[in-house]
């Protein structure tokens, strides 16, 4: 694996980790009533895209071995150029389960 490549897994991990910790505890109602939160998330889901984005240049096979890469460069995008139509439900709900299941296979990648 490339250095560049390692660096971007170590700060998609570090995004994923701030992502939950931001929502932790929070219900959906809370996470809607603190803008701060919701606005620190979709930073870090941001940069969790922009990452995706550059391992892609550098290793395609890695970024082929992310489930839903694609997927996710894609909400990036959205929350980049289409802030007026972000979901704040979907960001909630992808900061969960799918924020795990992103540690789990990033984790592997960094440890081979």
């Amino acid at each position: 694996m490339r250095l560049e490549t390692r660096v971007c897994l170590e700060d998609l991990m570090r995004a994923c980790e701030l992502i939950r910790s931001a929502v932790s505890g929070l219900t959906f109602e809370q996470f809607l009533e603190q803008w701060e939160k919701q606005s620190a998330v979709e930073r870090q889901f941001i940069i969790v895209g922009e990452t995706l984005i550059r391992i892609q240049r550098f290793e395609p096979n890695i970024f082929d071995s992310i489930p839903d890469a694609r997927g996710i460069v894609g909400f990036r995008n959205v929350l980049v150029h289409g802030y007026d139509v972000a979901d704040p439900e979907a960001v909630y709900d992808l900061a969960g389960e799918s924020v795990q299941e992103l540690v789990s296979v990033v984790g592997k990648l960094l440890n081979q």
